[in-house]
């Protein structure tokens, strides 16, 4: 594919800064953009521009950018995933149902739906128009899935289990697992039944392995935007707001409720039973144990406001120069102790 910078800008809704009529042929990285390819900057990133020799750089704001044409948009790095679908769009997927699907009578399968080798479908299932079922997904009994969905291959969703439109769940996650529940009485654990499900809000990504216990009693629920990376685990009957990030290695103990925009940073440990308020923002390997207050920023194990946390890390590099000081201390203290005794 071959546009022109002026095609792109009008594409983006951005503005032209140098020569709009030169030839993009693909995007690329900041480090690796040549003069055929456009990429993008963000500061403190665009203070490099004068070192790079692209053929246009979209940037939030007109900057010094040496011999290279900016396309200034409101939103650079939105409008870089634009130009990736634009010139690297995804395998088209031809809908139809395999022959080695195994679907039951019940299932109801939406106009325009793709569903290849191996996939099963339980009873009562609902697929949305224009989804995409890869091999050997599984999907439990009573599931509906919204249209334009896409579960990669190795997916499982469990019965019960409701998506929402436009769900991406990626290679081998499993959504709806039973719930880790179990009655202790002398040593001994009895699994208590978890008959709940999931729910998924529209526009909810899961990523690969991730894995979503369904709810005791009840649903565990994803709101509508939130998009969940690879290796993260949700216990039984979490609540997840919308548009929240939730980044790998990240796991949620039961019955907790986060509000809507939170972002949890990957290793994040979270306890169950409490309440996260919106905007709340945690650093890699939080550790959560109590309820917490949004619109702030955190960090450390246990967690504290991140500014607290980064003062004390401070204190912690130059803990071995205080202790000789109090080692050092202690000794003329004594000394002097001694003399004032022999007085």
């Amino acid at each position: 594919m071959k546009k022109t910078v002026q095609e792109l800008a009008v594409l983006l809704g951005g503005t032209v800064i140098g020569k709009g009529d030169a030839v993009i042929e693909d995007v690329k990285g900041l480090a690796e953009a040549g003069l055929q390819d456009i990429t993008f900057a963000v500061d403190p990133y665009t203070e490099y521009l004068p070192q790079v020799h692209a053929g246009a750089v979209i940037v939030e704001k007109e900057v010094p950018a040496g011999d290279n044409t900016l396309v200034v948009v409101e939103n650079p790095r939105l409008a870089f995933s634009q130009l990736l679908v634009l010139f690297h769009p995804r395998q088209s997927v031809t809908p139809g149902i395999h022959p080695t699907a195994i679907i039951d009578g019940s299932a109801s399968i939406g106009e325009d739906v793709a569903i290849m080798p191996y996939a099963v479908i339980g009873k009562n299932v609902e697929i949305g128009k224009g989804s995409t079922i890869y091999p050997y997904v599984f999907l439990g009994d009573n599931v509906k899935i919204g249209e334009g969905s896409v579960l990669y291959p190795g997916a499982v969703i469990h019965e019960n289990c409701v998506l929402g439109k436009n769900a991406v769940i990626r290679a081998h996650a499993v959504i709806g697992g039973e719930g880790f529940g179990f009655a202790t009485e002398k040593g001994k654990h009895t699994r208590i039944p978890q008959i709940g499900n999931v729910t998924l809000g529209d526009d909810v990504e899961i990523g690969a392995c991730t894995c979503l216990d369904n709810a005791t009693l009840g649903s565990t629920k994803v709101g509508r935007g939130t998009k969940i990376d690879n290796l993260v685990h949700l216990g039984h009957n979490v609540e997840i707001g919308e548009d929240c990030f939730l980044i790998a290695q990240t796991g949620i103990a039961g019955s907790t409720k986060a509000g809507n925009h939170v972002i949890f940073a990957g290793q994040t440990g979270c306890t169950g039973h409490i309440t996260i308020g919106d905007n709340a923002v945690f650093a890699g390997k939080s550790g959560i144990t109590g309820n917490v207050k949004g619109n702030q920023v955190y960090a450390g194990f246990p967690i504290r406001p991140h500014m607290e946390w980064s003062r004390t890390q401070v204190y912690l590099k130059h803990l071995p120069e205080m202790a000789k000081t109090v080692k050092a201390l202690q000794k003329k203290i004594a000394e002097l102790e001694k003399k004032l005794e022999q007085q």
